[in-house]
């Protein structure tokens, strides 16, 4: 398991190879996965506020991450509204996945 200060060090670095040296966005998968730890609320303090400030001044990271929530927020409505049509089991793994 790996402490706060190495996930911290790891996310900076994961987000910085995510960028060309010009600052534009070059490695959409890898955001994406970024993009995921944040929306379920995984990156301390320091790391989404980094993040924060990126998707703020970068439109093609900001597109990326909306993007990203839409589809979250989506699953989350789908399963509130299927809620006695989908199994047990099946509905706890999705939303575990999602953090809800």
């Amino acid at each position: 398991m790996k402490t706060m200060s190495e996930f911290s060090d790891w996310f900076k670095s994961s987000f910085k190879e995510c960028y060309c040296d010009r600052g534009n966005l070059v490695d959409e998968k890898r955001f994406s996965e970024i993009i995921q730890l944040v929306l379920d609320n995984e990156a301390d303090e320091e790391s989404r506020a980094i993040f924060e400030e990126k998707i703020r001044t970068c439109v093609k990271s900001n597109g990326n991450y909306e993007r990203e929530k839409c589809v979250q927020e989506s699953i989350k409505q789908k399963l509130c509204e299927h809620k006695q049509e989908i199994p047990e089991d099946l509905a706890n793994t999705i939303k575990k996945s999602i953090g809800l």
